[in-house]
């Protein structure tokens, strides 16, 4: 199981070498110093996890992403000329993600970047793209405290995920909130921006817990949560680490139906091994297979056919597969194969997709400006929408964007 959060590199798997080699072309390749060629194709550097912990997390990017081009080349691809690809395993090692960023950038010659499932690849990846000045998308939920100028967040900001969910599990459950998460920078990045929500709604923060990647034994971190007795656990436990978590916690008697719960944990990624503990529960996000809306289920079945996937479609997917194709409109509006153009276009596009009319992105920040879904998570893994909770504002400026 693993995340779409932000991620620290230390439970990164250290299949560099192999993973330099890993380079799934799917177009042929140039050599050159500079990003682009206005005559060519327009081409996409795809850098993703295929390996490692995160790997089923950046398949499921991968695939979002490629159905996301098919469907812009089937209308006639960009400027008449069909999009390409190139896709690299960075197995979500930063390092191997720079040097795999220059490479597309400076022999694939590729006019914008998109990918990487880990806070710190997604870092490593938008330092390259701004000293190259190529566009750089990701798509995975959760932000960080940096902005960069070329770069471009899909998925949903944690302060999108959390303003309407804490006041929400507070009314519901009580005052009294605990926070639990990974020892990494994105759990401590969340419990700051929950604990402002939650006094913000007349919440009591009674208990904050830590514990590093790689745990296995929760007892003693359960005692303390369950001696504070909250009312309401946010949990940022990750990767199998949230399983584990999640479990003991129903063994030793603290996640009960009285507690409100929400966090990692009830991300699609962990269904197949939550179910019991999730079901019934509710979950915001940007994104669900069971939205009602026409373009989304074209998605959903072509996924579903392409890729034999049974189990609920990850989130990360479907911010790839609008995010791709966001990116793709306003290289279509630029009209030339020029990356700043299409940089510069992308930061005043309006784009209209099941995932709100007029996205956007916010100027201060660079996170997209979208509508978000409370959803119910029914046995079997169908995250029901229950509420359109349409666009959650959150334009808190950040440092680098410009």
């Amino acid at each position: 199981m693993v995340p779409s959060h932000p991620f620290s590199r230390t439970v990164v798997l250290t299949t560099v070498a192999a993973a330099l080699l890993t380079l799934t072309a799917c177009s042929g390749s140039a050599v050159s110093s500079a990003a682009g060629d206005s005559g060519a194709p327009l081409k996409i550097g795809v850098v993703v996890p295929l390996t490692g912990p995160v790997g089923e997390t950046g398949k499921a990017l991968q695939r979002g992403l490629e159905l996301g081009v098919q469907k812009v080349n089937d209308s006639g691809g960009v400027g008449g000329k069909k999009v390409e690809y190139v896709v690299v395993d960075d197995a979500g090692d930063p390092a191997t993600s720079t040097q795999l960023a220059r490479k597309l950038i400076q022999q694939d010659r590729v006019s914008m970047l998109f990918g990487t499932i880990t806070g710190d690849t997604a870092e490593a990846v938008s330092k390259v793209a701004e000293d190259a000045k190529v566009p750089f998308g990701t798509a995975i939920l959760g932000d960080t405290e940096g902005c960069f100028p070329y770069s471009w967040g899909f998925g949903e900001s944690t302060r999108q995920i959390l303003l309407p969910s804490v006041p929400e599990l507070i009314g519901t459950y009580g005052k009294r909130v605990a926070i639990v998460g990974s020892d990494y920078n994105y759990p401590h990045f969340y419990a700051g921006i929950a604990k402002e929500i939650a006094k913000s709604a007349g919440g009591t923060i009674v208990a904050e817990e830590y514990s590093p990647l790689g745990q296995t034994d929760w007892q003693s971190v359960i005692t303390r949560l369950k001696d504070a007795e909250p009312d309401v656990l946010l949990s940022m436990v990750v990767g199998a680490d949230a399983v584990a978590f999640s479990r003991q916690a129903k063994q030793f008697g603290l996640l009960t139906s009285r507690l409100g719960y929400d966090g990692a944990p009830l991300d699609t990624d962990y269904y197949p091994a939550l179910a019991d503990l999730v079901n019934g529960r509710t979950h915001v996000v940007r994104w669900t297979d069971q939205l009602d809306n026409a373009e989304s289920k074209e998605f959903v079945a072509d996924y579903r056919a392409k890729y034999t996937f049974t189990p609920p479609i990850p989130e990360v997917a479907g911010n790839a597969y609008f995010g791709v194709q966001f990116f793709l409109a306003a290289a279509g509006k630029v009209g030339r194969n020029d990356p700043q153009a299409i940089n510069t276009e992308i930061g005043k596009m309006r784009f209209d997709s099941p995932l709100g009319k007029g996205t956007h992105f916010e100027p201060a920040n660079h996170l997209l400006q979208a509508d978000m879904l409370e959803t119910t998570i029914e046995p079997g893994g169908a995250y029901k929408v229950t509420r359109n909770l349409g666009p959650i504002a959150d334009n808190v400026a950040k440092q680098g964007c410009s």
